[in-house]
């Protein structure tokens, strides 16, 4: 996977990172990364994305489900691989970053813990937050780019390349509501086709629900800029990825 996640000392460790061929680094972090780590990375070509980590109380998940979002949106697209993502311990808010995403691999709240106990200890705001990820404010929408990375789904995409009602179900179900979109609009056209088809099968509220959400964000993105929203480039010199 071209998602690498302990926490970088990162002056220490830069002929490790530039080992790695990076194209993206996402700090979740309370500040920026220094000047001269901007500096390094504008040399190498690697855009670096900042993404304030926020809570909602004290003993709250320090990240919330629109900032996971957000990070999943430059995790899937395969042009900003490989990339590399931290926090400052590189353990809770790194963990819960790679737990949204497992999520979306339909991994289950079991696997996923177990993953994060090689890295970091499982808080009770970590079980919360994946609990509710995507319940919050209507859910989240998660926009699956033209390019995304190939390990995403491997194995579970049908010959059309979508994945079956079955499957997409277990996450955009009534109270889940984690909603998938395409940017291609033939996979977004077949899937539409396909949602149809379950909406004469009896289950045309839920449905319904899911094609207004998609269909309000398809609009907004259209009408706004591509970055994903509260992440701020901190590398000027770095040649955006198209």
């Amino acid at each position: 996977m071209d998602c690498v996640h302990p926490a970088p000392t990162m002056s220490r460790n830069l002929p490790f990172l530039e080992s790695l061929k990076l194209k993206t680094v996402i700090s979740l972090t309370p500040e920026p990364l220094t000047d001269n780590i901007r500096q390094w990375a504008g040399t190498y070509g690697i855009r670096l994305l900042h993404i304030r980590p926020e809570k909602e109380a004290k003993k709250s998940a320090p990240l919330q489900s629109n900032q996971a979002r957000d990070i999943l949106a430059v995790i899937l697209d395969r042009e900003q691989s490989p990339l590399y993502i931290h926090c400052l311990n590189g353990s809770e808010t790194t963990s819960l970053a790679i737990c949204a995403l497992r999520k979306l691999q339909f991994w289950t709240h079991p696997t996923i813990f177990s993953e994060m106990l090689r890295f970091s200890d499982i808080r009770t705001s970590s079980e919360i937050f994946l609990d509710r990820l995507g319940i919050r404010d209507n859910g989240i929408i998660v926009r699956i780019p033209k390019a995304p990375v190939p390990w995403l789904w491997q194995g579970l995409l049908d010959e059309e390349g979508l994945l079956p009602v079955s499957i997409m179900s277990r996450i955009e179900a009534p109270g889940m509501m984690i909603m998938i979109a395409y940017d291609d609009e033939d996979l977004g056209s077949k899937r539409k086709v396909r949602f149809d088809t379950v909406e004469q099968g009896g289950n045309s509220r839920s449905m319904n629900k899911i094609e207004r959400l998609i269909g309000k964000a398809t609009s907004s993105a259209n009408n706004t800029n591509t970055a994903p929203p509260h992440t701020t480039p901190t590398s000027p010199n770095a040649p955006t990825p198209p």
